[in-house]
């Protein structure tokens, strides 16, 4: 770095995902760029949008919201907010922007008032969720989809089936031609 020349230097010292590497190129440690020593090409990518990102991203201390944001087990680029039960970028902007909407700080309120009763925190995403046992009072007057409650036909007293039904009420009985079994054929 003694050979490098003093605003190189200065720059370096300002920006410290900037590396200089064994063979006089100078690397990103945040995506792996290299670049020659020259501060114009340097200062170009410092300032593009894609360095600005990334550096901010690196820089942002995701542990301040640690009890309750943590690393997703099941996508693990992403961030999970354990109160609201959602998955987040882990980028600040979404995460400053989760924190600060009204579904998290009503869960955090939520949240901290069943810390102080000394109950078990449920989140709502969790009380919306129908049981598993479907009964007429939670589908709310709606057939059920799994087609457990089969229809049956009202059970009579006279012992008439719609098989035996000789349809004489509806077709005249010159068209119908009656068996010996007593029943009718069309």
């Amino acid at each position: 770095m003694e050979e490098l020349p003093a605003d190189l230097k200065a720059f370096l010292l300002n920006h410290p995902f900037l590396q200089l590497t064994d063979d006089k190129k100078i690397k990103c440690t945040l995506n792996g760029h290299e670049f020659p020593c020259n501060l114009t090409e340097l200062q170009n990518f410092t300032k593009a949008k894609k360095y600005e990102k990334l550096s901010a991203a690196a820089e942002f201390n995701y542990s301040q919201y640690e009890p309750h944001i943590v690393s997703s087990t099941k996508q693990p680029k992403q961030l999970f907010c354990k109160l609201t039960l959602r998955h987040l970028n882990r980028q600040p902007h979404h995460v400053l922007r989760h924190v600060n909407g009204k579904r998290f700080r009503k869960a955090l309120s939520k949240y901290e008032e069943c810390v102080k009763q000394g109950i078990e925190f449920v989140p709502a995403r969790l009380k919306q969720k129908r049981p598993k046992d479907i009964g007429e009072e939670v589908n709310r007057g709606r057939a059920p989809k799994h087609g457990n409650n089969m229809w049956e036909p009202s059970s009579s007293d006279d012992h008439h089936s719609d098989s035996e039904d000789s349809m004489s009420d509806l077709y005249p009985c010159q068209y119908l031609f009656h068996l010996s079994n007593g029943s009718y054929v069309s």
